[in-house]
């Protein structure tokens, strides 16, 4: 018997860069001029606010317009290298223009917002649903260390190659052109990866799912076509995916986890910002991703978020994404007790405890689809989920940084200790069974054949685990 591959494959390794450039590009394009540029475009309120609004947008074209037509498009791949393309011409335009054109300048970081999250977030995504099924925690796990990566280490770079340039140059556009520059090339270098050497589906480039080799290319065929087929017939609808209980108990925890997430990584410049002098204890002369006390944290931060999202990636495939979101809303409820004490090492174990939990949140939305549904109900699920985490991860910025203002930092923190305990009672109450009895309700009232496929699945599952 042939060895199962514990790998993922030349092509299937290329889809992971593929997907960590595209998140790259989204986060340091949507993350950077809110953290960094703001105070030259209306300060962080206003970007907060367009980053509402974009975020929305992008949400409404994916909820209205993709979402009911998603079996009618042809090629992911293709339409996902066309919106990069759109992305890196928008990202281009909050380079060139300048702080005298501030609405210009607003409309097309909108832009940016909308069309970014199409690319990196949605279409890229659902490759990685395909190439992945089972193993699509591990994958995002990794794929997912682009985000505290890009929001520590490479802020801090940014951060200080912008202001370096800006000193010498004395202009912004010369300084955001020079910043911004590595990230654009790297989406770039995403496409190229993608136009030459993916393909929607593995078994179409002579790949495998998963990087198993154990299935012929026959039986990947015809896999293929029975999924294909079976995708046409999936039952959750968005309308009935609106009223599945135990839907909106594991997606409101992982939405509240990623929105508070990225609320505050969108601003955690100002957030370390305001302890002033006290953090210059923590720089090392010398070393610049530790050269200031705002950077040593971001460095610090860098690493736990990486360490987080490789661990709780593992917890995930492993005992169950309802079992790795307990635990990471249980290490938010730890950074919201830790800032609300305002002492400035608290402050600092609060960031890198936000670190733990942002390198896990962005995962446990897509996994906890592959988790406890169907692999032919992905697509429906994904696309047709209802707007609660567009909504609250697109007002959270916006919220974090109008509690800020109004108060404090500290009263942010005590925000977000609020939203955990939110996440504590949900995912505690969700019940992957609840999943499948509805599911089978679905399944017989569409004329559908009743099976016990996804109880199956849970019980092996808990064999495994008890092992």
């Amino acid at each position: 018997m042939e060895k199962k591959s514990i790998g993922f494959g030349t092509r299937g390794t290329l889809l992971i860069i593929y997907q960590m450039l595209a998140y790259a590009g989204y986060c340091a394009f949507t993350n950077f001029p809110q953290n960094v540029m703001s105070e030259y475009y209306g300060g962080t309120t206003t970007t907060t606010l367009m980053n509402l609004f974009g975020s929305l947008i992008g949400y409404c074209v994916t909820y209205f317009i993709v979402a009911p037509n998603i079996g009618k498009i042809k090629s992911m791949k293709r339409v996902g290298i066309i919106l990069g393309i759109v992305s890196l011409i928008v990202c281009a335009g909050i380079c060139f223009i300048p702080p005298t054109q501030k609405v210009l300048w607003c409309i097309c970081f909108v832009l940016v917002l909308i069309f970014t999250q199409l690319w990196g977030c949605f279409f890229v995504t659902q490759l990685i649903g395909n190439w992945f099924p089972r193993r699509k925690g591990t994958v995002m796990g990794i794929v997912t260390m682009s985000f505290p990566i890009v929001t520590g280490i490479c802020l801090s770079l940014f951060m200080t190659h912008f202001y370096s340039v800006l000193g010498t140059s004395g202009s912004i556009t010369v300084a955001a052109i020079t910043a911004f520059s590595p990230y654009w090339i790297l989406s770039l270098i995403g496409l190229i990866i993608c136009a030459i050497w993916l393909k929607d589906f593995p078994e179409q480039c002579g790949a495998y799912r998963d990087n198993d080799k154990s299935f012929t290319p026959e039986m990947a065929q015809e896999m293929l076509m029975r999924e294909l087929e079976a995708r046409k017939n999936s039952c959750w609808k968005r309308s009935k995916i609106w009223g599945c209980k135990d839907w909106w108990l594991q997606a409101i925890p992982s939405s509240l986890l990623l929105a508070c997430a990225m609320a505050f990584m969108v601003q955690i410049i100002p957030v370390l910002f305001s302890y002033g002098a006290e953090l210059d204890v923590l720089a090392v002369p010398g070393f610049v991703l530790m050269s200031s006390g705002a950077n040593a944290v971001l460095f610090g931060l860098s690493i736990f978020a990486c360490f987080g999202s490789w661990l709780l990636g593992v917890l995930d495939t492993k005992y169950g994404t309802k079992t790795a979101v307990f635990i990471t809303s249980w290490i938010m409820l730890v950074a919201g007790v830790l800032g609300i004490i305002g002492n400035v090492w608290c402050a600092v174990a609060a960031c890198w405890c936000l670190g733990l939990f942002m390198g896990a949140a962005s995962n446990f939305a897509l996994s906890s689809i592959v988790r406890y549904w169907r692999a032919e109900d992905f697509p429906s699920v994904m696309s047709g989920a209802p707007p609660l985490g567009t909504v609250i991860g697109a007002a959270f910025p916006f919220i974090v940084a109008s509690i800020a203002s109004a108060m404090s930092y500290k009263a942010a923190f005590g925000f977000v200790g609020i939203m955990a305990i939110v996440c504590i009672v949900c995912i505690s109450l969700f019940k992957p069974r609840g999943v499948a009895e509805y599911d089978r309700k679905l399944r017989i009232a569409a004329g559908l054949e009743p099976d016990d496929v996804l109880f199956d699945r849970l019980d092996y599952e808990k064999r495994m685990n008890a092992k």
